[in-house]
């Protein structure tokens, strides 16, 4: 997980207060004119607006995995091109700061972690059965037909999760005037739910959303 200890996250956050110098910071406030909110699909949406950036963002599970994924829609409204980098943003909680995970590591890591558990379940469980015992001396070492069929159905989906992260997370790119980027912007799960603030450079301007998580851990882990 790419939690940085107490030490390095203060270091990171006042790089982050040095960036801010040169930077204008701009907070999402509900009811703030530029401050935009929907919810869809029980996901809360939260969007601001300056002269030359349109940004939308939104937090919500990558279920049955150990990762979060902030969904990003930014538009550059102004005449010059816009600088984005996802790999920059990064979930603030009190002093502990995670950074965004490389999409295709983050992939790798589910699908590996699925293909691990469906192994696990497939693998051979030894219940000794007293009456086979009696007639043979040896003992039942079968996975049942449930644990077969579940074992499959988590490898399955670990690798359509790892497969959807491949295909949305976002990259690094240069936004040329009335151009827009979406994707996704994974991050590793806490242990417990947690409140953020979601810090997102673009351009000259640090965007800030607080959002919060569940952090749910794989139901089969």
């Amino acid at each position: 997980m790419r939690v940085l200890s107490s030490a390095l996250a203060a270091t990171l956050l006042i790089g982050s207060a040095a960036l801010a110098q040169n930077t204008a910071t701009l907070r999402w406030t509900e009811g703030a004119p530029n401050s935009l909110s929907e919810v869809k699909n029980d996901t809360k949406i939260e969007g601001l607006k300056t002269d030359d950036i349109h940004i939308n963002v939104s937090l919500a599970d990558v279920k049955e995995t150990e990762y979060n994924r902030v969904w990003v829609q930014v538009s550059n409204h102004g005449t010059t091109p816009i600088t984005f980098d996802p790999q920059s943003a990064i979930l603030l909680n009190g002093d502990k700061a995670v950074r965004a995970e490389v999409p295709e590591k983050a992939a790798n890591s589910i699908q590996k972690y699925g293909e691990a558990k469906s192994q696990e379940l497939s693998s051979a469980h030894c219940n000794m059965m007293m009456r086979g015992q009696q007639k043979t001396g040896t003992s039942a070492c079968q996975p049942t037909d449930t644990q077969v069929q579940m074992g499959k159905q988590i490898a399955a989906f670990s690798s359509q999760q790892a497969q959807w992260v491949r295909d949305n997370g976002l990259k690094q790119k240069t936004l040329a005037p009335g151009e827009e980027a979406q994707g996704a912007i994974v991050f590793k799960k806490d242990k417990k739910p947690a409140n953020y603030v979601l810090r997102v450079p673009v351009g000259s301007v640090i965007l800030e959303f607080p959002v919060g998580a569940q952090n749910r851990l794989p139901s089969y882990d």
